[in-house]
Protein backbone atom coordinates (compact mmCIF):
# COMPACT_ATOMS: atom_id res chain seq x y z
CA UNK A 1 0.00 0.00 0.00
CA UNK A 2 1.25 3.42 -1.02
CA UNK A 3 0.72 7.14 0.22
CA UNK A 4 0.31 9.91 -1.63
CA UNK A 5 1.59 13.01 -1.96
CA UNK A 6 -1.55 14.08 -0.80
CA UNK A 7 -2.06 11.59 2.27
CA UNK A 8 1.84 12.71 3.19
CA UNK A 9 0.57 16.25 2.89
CA UNK A 10 -2.42 15.43 5.66
CA UNK A 11 -0.37 13.22 7.69
CA UNK A 12 1.65 16.18 8.63
CA UNK A 13 -0.49 18.78 8.65
CA UNK A 14 -2.27 16.34 11.42
CA UNK A 15 1.18 16.34 13.12
CA UNK A 16 1.38 19.80 13.18
CA UNK A 17 -2.31 20.49 14.32
CA UNK A 18 -1.36 18.13 17.32
CA UNK A 19 1.81 19.86 18.08
CA UNK A 20 0.18 23.07 18.28
CA UNK A 21 -3.13 21.85 19.80
CA UNK A 22 -0.48 20.04 22.81
CA UNK A 23 1.53 24.01 22.77
CA UNK A 24 -1.96 25.64 23.73
CA UNK A 25 -2.85 23.09 26.09
CA UNK A 26 0.30 23.42 27.81
CA UNK A 27 -0.19 26.42 28.20
CA UNK A 28 -3.26 26.80 29.96
CA UNK A 29 -1.57 24.30 32.20
CA UNK A 30 1.36 26.62 33.31
CA UNK A 31 -1.23 29.66 33.45
CA UNK A 32 -3.23 27.22 35.79
CA UNK A 33 0.04 26.36 38.18
CA UNK A 34 1.40 29.61 37.91
CA UNK A 35 -2.06 30.93 39.33
CA UNK A 36 -1.85 28.07 42.00
CA UNK A 37 1.92 28.51 42.98
CA UNK A 38 0.11 32.47 43.40
CA UNK A 39 -1.99 31.54 45.69
CA UNK A 40 -0.03 28.85 47.83
CA UNK A 41 2.87 30.85 48.29
CA UNK A 42 1.23 34.32 49.33
CA UNK A 43 -2.32 33.87 49.78
CA UNK A 44 -4.85 36.11 49.89
CA UNK A 45 -4.43 37.99 53.20
CA UNK A 46 -2.68 41.15 53.74
CA UNK A 47 -1.47 42.03 50.05
CA UNK A 48 -1.26 38.67 48.49
CA UNK A 49 0.34 38.28 45.57
CA UNK A 50 2.01 41.76 45.43
CA UNK A 51 4.31 40.32 47.31
CA UNK A 52 6.03 38.24 44.45
CA UNK A 53 7.37 42.16 43.58
CA UNK A 54 7.76 43.01 47.48
CA UNK A 55 9.66 40.46 48.32
CA UNK A 56 12.53 41.31 46.12
CA UNK A 57 12.30 45.37 46.72
CA UNK A 58 12.76 44.45 50.17
CA UNK A 59 16.04 42.56 49.67
CA UNK A 60 17.20 45.30 47.80
CA UNK A 61 16.22 47.87 49.46
CA UNK A 62 18.35 46.11 52.70
CA UNK A 63 21.55 45.92 50.56
CA UNK A 64 21.36 49.37 48.88
CA UNK A 65 21.08 50.73 52.45
CA UNK A 66 24.15 48.95 53.44
CA UNK A 67 25.94 49.31 50.20
CA UNK A 68 24.86 53.40 50.96
CA UNK A 69 26.51 53.67 54.08
CA UNK A 70 29.66 51.64 53.04
CA UNK A 71 30.55 53.71 49.99
CA UNK A 72 31.35 57.03 52.05
CA UNK A 73 34.64 54.54 53.31
CA UNK A 74 35.51 53.04 50.05
CA UNK A 75 36.77 53.96 46.54
CA UNK A 76 33.34 53.23 44.39
CA UNK A 77 32.79 55.78 42.26
CA UNK A 78 30.05 54.04 40.29
CA UNK A 79 26.16 55.13 41.06
CA UNK A 80 25.12 52.88 44.11
CA UNK A 81 21.23 52.45 43.23
CA UNK A 82 22.04 51.40 39.45
CA UNK A 83 24.72 49.40 40.39
CA UNK A 84 22.90 47.32 42.71
CA UNK A 85 19.77 47.01 41.26
CA UNK A 86 21.46 46.19 37.78
CA UNK A 87 23.55 43.02 39.75
CA UNK A 88 21.41 42.07 43.18
CA UNK A 89 17.82 42.01 41.15
CA UNK A 90 19.65 39.28 38.92
CA UNK A 91 21.19 37.61 41.49
CA UNK A 92 18.21 37.21 43.63
CA UNK A 93 16.14 35.73 40.40
CA UNK A 94 18.81 33.41 39.83
CA UNK A 95 18.90 32.17 43.72
CA UNK A 96 14.96 32.30 43.94
CA UNK A 97 14.53 30.25 40.24
CA UNK A 98 17.30 27.44 41.61
CA UNK A 99 15.55 27.09 45.44
CA UNK A 100 12.05 26.56 44.23
CA UNK A 101 13.35 23.92 41.45
CA UNK A 102 14.93 21.91 44.43
CA UNK A 103 12.78 19.27 44.94
CA UNK A 104 9.61 20.75 42.98
CA UNK A 105 8.54 17.58 42.18
CA UNK A 106 8.13 16.27 45.42
CA UNK A 107 6.17 19.49 46.33
CA UNK A 108 3.55 18.89 44.03
CA UNK A 109 2.73 15.06 44.39
CA UNK A 110 -0.73 15.39 44.37
CA UNK A 111 -0.45 17.17 40.67
CA UNK A 112 1.00 13.72 39.51
CA UNK A 113 -2.59 12.36 38.72
CA UNK A 114 -3.44 14.22 35.96
CA UNK A 115 -2.43 13.30 32.76
CA UNK A 116 -2.22 17.16 31.43
CA UNK A 117 0.36 18.11 34.34
CA UNK A 118 4.06 17.48 32.75
CA UNK A 119 7.13 17.62 34.68
CA UNK A 120 8.17 20.43 32.29
CA UNK A 121 4.88 22.35 33.12
CA UNK A 122 5.92 22.29 37.21
CA UNK A 123 9.26 23.92 36.43
CA UNK A 124 7.97 26.46 34.21
CA UNK A 125 5.05 27.84 36.32
CA UNK A 126 7.36 28.21 39.27
CA UNK A 127 9.92 30.06 37.21
CA UNK A 128 7.19 32.13 35.18
CA UNK A 129 6.45 33.37 38.86
CA UNK A 130 10.28 34.39 39.96
CA UNK A 131 10.68 35.98 36.51
CA UNK A 132 7.73 37.86 36.09
CA UNK A 133 7.88 39.11 40.32
CA UNK A 134 11.90 39.72 39.98
CA UNK A 135 11.37 42.07 36.26
CA UNK A 136 8.15 43.58 38.11
CA UNK A 137 10.33 44.78 41.12
CA UNK A 138 13.68 45.54 38.83
CA UNK A 139 11.25 48.40 36.53
CA UNK A 140 9.39 49.73 39.76
CA UNK A 141 12.08 50.34 42.11
CA UNK A 142 13.82 51.98 38.98
CA UNK A 143 11.03 53.56 38.05
CA UNK A 144 10.65 55.00 41.44
CA UNK A 145 14.28 55.99 42.09
CA UNK A 146 14.41 58.20 39.21
CA UNK A 147 10.64 59.93 40.05
CA UNK A 148 12.94 60.71 43.14
CA UNK A 149 15.57 61.47 41.45
CA UNK A 150 18.15 58.95 42.67
CA UNK A 151 19.27 57.25 39.50
CA UNK A 152 19.32 58.66 36.11
CA UNK A 153 17.80 57.33 32.94
CA UNK A 154 18.77 54.84 31.33
CA UNK A 155 21.12 55.15 28.31
CA UNK A 156 19.57 51.94 26.42
CA UNK A 157 17.11 49.35 27.18
CA UNK A 158 17.82 47.31 24.20
CA UNK A 159 20.99 45.96 26.19
CA UNK A 160 18.79 46.25 29.44
CA UNK A 161 16.47 43.97 27.92
CA UNK A 162 18.78 41.81 26.33
CA UNK A 163 20.56 41.10 29.40
CA UNK A 164 17.89 40.34 31.55
CA UNK A 165 16.74 37.90 29.19
CA UNK A 166 19.87 35.78 28.86
CA UNK A 167 19.98 36.27 32.81
CA UNK A 168 16.82 34.92 33.30
CA UNK A 169 17.59 31.94 30.92
CA UNK A 170 20.45 31.09 32.42
CA UNK A 171 18.67 30.97 35.99
CA UNK A 172 15.57 28.93 34.39
CA UNK A 173 18.59 26.44 32.46
CA UNK A 174 20.66 25.92 36.17
CA UNK A 175 16.96 25.77 37.98
CA UNK A 176 15.94 22.80 35.63
CA UNK A 177 19.08 20.93 36.07
CA UNK A 178 20.17 21.34 39.86
CA UNK A 179 15.85 20.23 40.15
CA UNK A 180 15.98 17.34 37.94
CA UNK A 181 19.39 16.21 40.10
CA UNK A 182 17.95 16.60 43.00
CA UNK A 183 14.90 14.71 42.42
CA UNK A 184 17.17 11.96 42.04
CA UNK A 185 19.13 12.17 45.67
CA UNK A 186 18.73 14.55 48.96
CA UNK A 187 22.10 14.97 48.36
CA UNK A 188 22.06 17.64 45.78
CA UNK A 189 19.54 19.82 47.74
CA UNK A 190 22.17 19.98 51.02
CA UNK A 191 25.08 20.34 49.00
CA UNK A 192 23.46 23.28 46.75
CA UNK A 193 22.86 25.60 49.50
CA UNK A 194 26.91 26.40 50.49
CA UNK A 195 27.44 25.73 46.78
CA UNK A 196 25.24 28.93 45.69
CA UNK A 197 26.51 30.99 48.28
CA UNK A 198 30.36 29.91 47.22
CA UNK A 199 29.29 31.24 43.58
CA UNK A 200 28.54 34.79 44.57
CA UNK A 201 31.54 36.16 43.40
CA UNK A 202 31.38 34.79 39.97
CA UNK A 203 28.32 36.43 39.59
CA UNK A 204 29.58 40.04 39.05
CA UNK A 205 27.00 40.99 41.11
CA UNK A 206 28.80 43.52 43.58
CA UNK A 207 31.56 44.08 41.33
CA UNK A 208 32.41 45.39 38.23
CA UNK A 209 35.07 43.54 35.86
CA UNK A 210 36.69 47.00 35.22
CA UNK A 211 38.00 46.83 39.14
CA UNK A 212 39.36 43.16 38.98
CA UNK A 213 42.71 42.93 37.31
CA UNK A 214 43.23 42.96 33.67
CA UNK A 215 44.65 39.56 33.68
CA UNK A 216 41.42 38.15 34.65
CA UNK A 217 39.22 39.97 32.63
CA UNK A 218 38.70 37.49 29.96
CA UNK A 219 38.37 34.70 32.36
CA UNK A 220 35.38 36.13 34.71
CA UNK A 221 33.21 36.84 31.62
CA UNK A 222 32.92 33.02 30.72
CA UNK A 223 31.13 32.79 33.34
CA UNK A 224 27.13 33.79 31.71
CA UNK A 225 26.43 35.54 34.58
CA UNK A 226 28.89 38.15 34.53
CA UNK A 227 28.49 38.66 31.23
CA UNK A 228 24.61 39.06 31.20
CA UNK A 229 25.04 41.90 34.24
CA UNK A 230 27.48 43.57 32.45
CA UNK A 231 25.80 43.87 28.89
CA UNK A 232 23.12 44.78 31.57
CA UNK A 233 25.22 47.70 32.64
CA UNK A 234 26.22 48.69 29.84
CA UNK A 235 22.84 49.48 28.61
CA UNK A 236 22.12 51.28 31.73
CA UNK A 237 25.37 53.10 32.12
CA UNK A 238 26.45 54.13 28.32
CA UNK A 239 30.03 54.58 27.56
CA UNK A 240 30.91 56.57 30.59
CA UNK A 241 31.11 53.19 32.53
CA UNK A 242 33.81 50.46 30.99
CA UNK A 243 32.13 46.95 30.64
CA UNK A 244 33.44 43.43 29.47
CA UNK A 245 31.22 40.82 28.30
CA UNK A 246 31.37 37.63 25.94
CA UNK A 247 27.96 36.95 24.95
CA UNK A 248 28.85 34.24 22.13
CA UNK A 249 30.20 32.16 25.04
CA UNK A 250 27.85 32.82 27.56
CA UNK A 251 24.51 32.01 24.94
CA UNK A 252 26.44 28.83 24.51
CA UNK A 253 27.17 27.64 27.82
CA UNK A 254 23.43 28.56 28.86
CA UNK A 255 22.17 26.32 25.61
CA UNK A 256 24.77 23.31 26.76
CA UNK A 257 23.17 23.90 30.58
CA UNK A 258 19.69 23.78 28.95
CA UNK A 259 20.24 20.55 27.18
CA UNK A 260 21.77 18.96 30.02
CA UNK A 261 18.58 20.05 32.54
CA UNK A 262 16.18 18.80 30.01
CA UNK A 263 17.96 15.40 29.76
CA UNK A 264 18.14 14.88 32.96
CA UNK A 265 14.19 16.19 33.29
CA UNK A 266 12.72 13.53 31.06
CA UNK A 267 13.28 10.51 33.40
CA UNK A 268 13.01 12.34 36.59
CA UNK A 269 9.74 11.36 37.21
CA UNK A 270 11.26 7.46 37.87
CA UNK A 271 12.78 9.06 40.64
CA UNK A 272 9.98 10.32 42.60
CA UNK A 273 6.93 7.86 44.56
CA UNK A 274 3.74 8.80 43.59
CA UNK A 275 1.52 7.17 46.52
Amino acid sequence: MTLSVSDNLDSRMSRKERFVAGCKEQSRVVGALVMREIHTRFGRDNIGFAWIIMEPIMFCLGVIAMWSVLKSESHIETPIVPFLLSGYMPLLLYRHCVMRALRCMQANLELMYHRQVTIFAMYMARMAVEIVGTLAAFFITGFIFFMWGFVEKPYDMGPIIIGWLLYAWYSVAVAILIGALSERSEVVEKIWHPISYIMIPLSGAFYMVDWLPKSVHHLIVLFPQVSAVEYLRGGYFGPSVPVYHNLPVAIYVTAVLTVLGLYFLKDARSYVEVT
